[in-house]
């Protein structure tokens, strides 16, 4: 077929559309969806492809060459119309069409309100359930230092269902105050859900009406004398100023509730971000890279944006301000104002504190444009390995185990942590194996997980202090140093624990395999692989951190034998000589005063050591 039959074939097709609100599908030779539109009258929008080349632009002009095809779907109305071709477009992901990259996975605070004491706790996807979702919220570290606070105020649970079903006994969060217990303790459900109630009423932007009930609260408490009560609720006041203080205060005009959204352009690139604005403050922001030819209008981006993202937020605010007006704006308002339950309005300010809020959101887009350029690097292959191991998200966290065994002495175990494709030391964790006595590699793999899994299941219900963080935290990825033997292993080793299901992967050393649990098959990735440039770095990073340990253990142990042999020095001399000196040749190098200065040592076991220290130097 030549270039105007196939022209001329899609023009006629294009007449026969019907005069009704739908959407329209393009597509080429292999049915490959090409672009999705949607319009008030199928047949006038369609037609106006054909009508005049030259008032198309450059992307349109493309899709058009490839197409041969075109479908449509009639809809009720204008609005149905949106709602279709949102889904469509997430369903084809067509070429032409602004999409979205969701590689990233912002964390959302998820409260289980379907469960009879719900549970609060971090999310990194929101799922269509009965549970509510807030966020989502870009900085993790200020979401953590957040729910901490916030259990000061609500004493909410955050162990797994499978933790709460098999504890025995209140843990620490009990006892200091931050959790009402209901895994064993016998309690009114009223009372842990005016906890839940009240907490859902903070995030759902409450704030201030509760900061004056507890206020009238502890007032209460002083006049009837009862002041432990009474600080206790001044502590949860002083909390939840703290955590209103970490939220930018501008002097907004109103304090209606609204989102701003902020635009950035650079080559085919576009970020847009949102400003959430509750009560005057923002408390909160998002933020996305959009694929966008550089012939697509601000306004389309937007108005497909608004579409992507409002059809998963389960907050549609009153009021949006954007920096300029998406075509099919009124459609866009009777959709979300039927989405919010009232009407919502579409508004590009031109002056005053609601334009000075766009052009705020604007600069944030600019910044979003910068961090993409930098985090390219390490987005990319989460998105990859997203779609090899058929992962239902990118693996924002990723745990690596490495043993190190030489000569079968002082075996110990690794576990390296990186997040968004970077490594985090503050995760890392080493093992020292305890119950194998013998060389055996599976056995060693075993414990070192076994171990780590318990870990999760105490930090579940244990205060987060600094050094069970990396432990209470769930892996969307476990990476072992090995081939299929190990990965069996791992298996194994998780099975019945809070771990049961996390993707494992096992990394060959020498052939650069990749084996899946169950899988005799491996699997096999290019060189220049982006996926597998970032496991090879987590594989070596656990395999340095535990061959560190391991030679830190044999050195160790190397001067302990040694100190054992000199006279007049036990073990709890050796011990106090080992916590003051770094190194044996530190030691050696050290007067008799200094060795005598050591707590528990005396001027003759001091001069004991450095007598058999300068004769070994001799050697």
């Amino acid at each position: 077929m030549g270039e105007e039959d196939r022209r001329q074939r899609l023009k006629e097709r294009a007449a026969e559309f019907p005069d009704s609100p739908g959407v329209y599908l393009f597509r080429d030779a292999t049915g490959e969806v090409l672009y999705v539109g949607k319009a008030i009258s199928l047949r006038n929008r369609v037609r106006s492809y054909f009508s005049s080349p030259s008032s198309l632009n450059t992307r349109t002009m493309r899709m058009l060459a490839e197409a041969v095809d075109i479908d449509f779907l009639l809809t009720d109305s204008e609005v149905e119309a949106l709602i279709f071709e949102a889904d469509l477009i997430k369903r084809h992901r067509p070429r032409f069409n602004v999409r979205l990259r969701d590689d990233k996975q912002y964390p959302y605070i998820v409260v289980t309100t379907g469960d009879d004491y719900p549970r609060v706790g971090v999310a990194r996807r929101v799922e269509r359930d009965e549970h509510r979702y807030f966020g989502p919220f870009t900085n993790t570290s200020l979401l953590r230092r957040a729910m901490e606070l916030l259990r000061k105020v609500f004493p909410y649970r955050t162990c797994t269902d499978y933790v709460m079903e098999h504890r025995q006994r209140p843990c620490l969060h009990y006892h200091v105050g931050r959790c009402l217990a209901p895994c064993t303790r016998p309690i009114d459900p009223g009372e842990y859900d005016d906890v839940i109630d009240g907490l859902l009423g903070f995030l759902g932007g409450r704030s201030r009406e509760l900061t004056r009930d507890l206020e009238a609260r502890m007032e209460e408490a002083a006049a009837e004398l009862d002041f432990e009560r009474a600080a206790r609720i001044r502590d949860q006041i002083d909390a939840l100023k703290t955590f209103r203080e970490q939220q930018r205060n501008l002097s907004a005009p109103s304090a209606e509730d609204m989102d701003v959204l902020g635009l950035a352009r650079r080559g085919e690139s576009a970020a847009i971000t949102l400003l959430f604005m509750r009560e005057g403050r923002i408390v909160g922001n998002d933020g996305f890279i959009v694929g966008a030819p550089e012939d697509t209008g601000d306004g389309e981006i937007l108005g497909d944006t608004l579409v992507e993202y409002y059809s998963h937020s389960l907050l549609v605010p009153r009021r949006i301000l954007l920096p300029v007006d998406p075509p099919d704006s009124q459609s866009l308002e009777k959709w979300l104002g039927e989405n919010r339950g009232s009407r919502v309005f579409l508004h590009r300010p031109e002056r005053g504190e609601k334009r000075r809020l766009v052009a705020l959101a604007n600069r944030n887009a600019e910044l979003l444009l910068d961090d993409e350029a930098a985090s390219s690097g390490s987005i990319r292959p989460l998105g990859e390995l997203e779609e090899i191991l058929e992962l239902p998200a990118p693996p924002i966290r990723i745990e690596c185990y490495d043993i190190s065994n030489l000569s079968g002495s002082s075996a110990v175990g690794s576990m390296v942590v990186f997040e968004d494709g970077h490594p985090a030391p503050y995760g890392y964790r080493r093992f020292r194996i305890k119950d194998v006595d013998e060389i055996d590699d599976y056995a060693m793999m075993r414990e070192v997980l076994s171990r780590r899994a318990r870990r999760l299941d105490r930090s579940e219900g244990a205060s987060q202090v600094a050094e069970d963080t990396s432990f209470s935290a769930v892996p969307d990825l476990i990476v072992i140093d090995g081939g299929p033997g190990h990965v069996a292993t791992a298996r194994e080793a998780l099975a019945e624990t809070p771990l049961e299901g996390t993707p494992i992967l096992g990394i060959a050393k020498r052939e650069e395999l990749l084996y899946r649990p169950g899988e005799s098959v491996p699997l096999t990735l290019p060189d220049d692989s982006d996926a597998l440039k970032l496991l090879r770095r987590i594989r070596d990073e656990a395999h340095r951190f535990a061959l560190d340990y391991h030679r830190r253990l044999r050195s160790k142990g190397a001067v302990r034998s040694l100190l054992d042999d000199i006279p007049g020095v036990g073990p709890r001399r050796r011990n106090a000589l080992l916590a003051h000196f770094t190194s044996i040749e530190a030691m050696t190098a050290a007067t008799e005063e200094e060795l005598a200065a050591v707590p528990g040592m005396t001027r003759r076991a001091a001069r004991s050591v450095k007598r058999f220290l300068v004769k070994r130097a001799e050697r």
